[in-house]
């Protein structure tokens, strides 16, 4: 920069405010150009590492997700970093697996300064609870649709009104005995989506029977061991509402295991939509929720309260869930 300012006969301070686009810098437009010739000529870039020390900003946010492979959490990175570019920001990805194996390495990020703050997409179940603590004990942070109580702010899609939405397509069809195959064991997340079923359930004057109640986790193998508990009870329900599409595609799976006919016998439905769905076998019923704009508003809470602005916890209404009707969901056989 002194050397810029050399070439250009002018001060580092008018350097540094030219090159920032400062409009309050009150000097001629030769003056400017001056400048802006000398920087392009001596090919200055700004030190990176200079500014983070003067500025105590690294530039960077980490999104932590339960499972960096899953294809759910591409359009909630889509929509962070969109927001992240506009802040002149970059988002960084980690396993969250990983912080749950070495507690001490998500402890050293958070400590190390290396990034800002933290977007958190875990499962919700209790012991994610601890790694949140310990970020948001250091860090600002927030959480990806798991309301929160504690220091970190949270983002939450309308999961209620998702699975509300999925119940009354299931009775618009003609069905009664609908089960539903929950997330997570303590999950917030899938305890409204549960209350979701149900008041859709009770608005007609039917209830959840607590056999049809089987928690399936947000994986394929989850969705697959529950599919099977389910559809080895005494008395089958005709339609299950599942909390997530990657434990759908596993009960669709258990469907084919035990040679039970979707969507004659069991008509399946799941939460959130993703590319794969048109290709299940029969393609998956869903009700698709906004991710991309889940991730832009999780990335914008956290970069106010990185500019010192207190936690909120934000439910996301708008754009409201979509029913996205396929081939796995019919009215019921008699």
């Amino acid at each position: 920069m002194h050397d810029v300012a050399a070439a250009a006969r002018v001060t580092a301070a008018v350097v540094s405010r030219v090159l920032n686009g400062d409009e309050t810098l009150r000097v001629r437009q030769e003056t400017r150009e001056r400048v802006l010739a000398a920087a392009g000529t001596l090919d200055y870039t700004p030190n990176s590492n200079a500014r983070s020390l003067r500025t105590a900003s690294s530039g960077a946010i980490c999104l932590v997700v339960n499972d960096v492979g899953n294809p759910l959490h591409e359009p909630t990175l889509r929509g962070a970093q969109s927001s992240a570019e506009q802040s002149q920001r970059v988002v960084l990805l980690a396993d969250a697996n990983e912080f749950r194996r070495h507690p001490d390495r998500l402890r050293a990020l958070v400590d190390s300064r290396r990034v800002d703050g933290l977007l958190m997409h875990l499962s919700g179940a209790r012991p994610d609870r601890s790694m949140v603590s310990v970020a948001a004990s250091r860090l600002p942070t927030v959480v990806i649709n798991s309301r929160s109580r504690g220091p970190a702010g949270s983002v939450a899609l309308d999961d209620t009104a998702a699975a509300c939405l999925a119940t009354e397509h299931l009775i618009e069809l003609g069905h009664e005995r609908i089960a539903t195959i929950a997330g997570v064991a303590g999950s917030d997340r899938s305890w409204r989506r549960r209350q979701g079923v149900e008041r859709a359930l009770n608005v007609r004057g039917l209830r959840l029977a607590p056999d049809w109640l089987v928690e399936g986790g947000f994986d394929e193998p989850g969705g697959r061991a529950a599919g099977k508990t389910l559809l080895g009870r005494d008395k089958r329900p005709s339609a299950v509402v599942v909390a997530n599409v990657m434990a759908g595609v596993g009960v669709l799976a258990a469907c084919r295991e035990l040679r039970v006919s979707v969507p004659d016998e069991l008509s399946v439905i799941a939460l959130l939509d993703t590319w794969f769905c048109d290709h299940t076998d029969p393609p998956l019923t869903v009700v698709d929720m906004p991710m991309r704009e889940l991730g832009a508003s999780a990335f914008e809470l956290l970069l106010a309260m990185i500019e010192g602005k207190p936690r909120q916890s934000i439910v996301l209404k708008r754009p409201p869930p979509v029913l996205i009707v396929r081939s796995s969901t019919s009215a019921p056989q008699a």
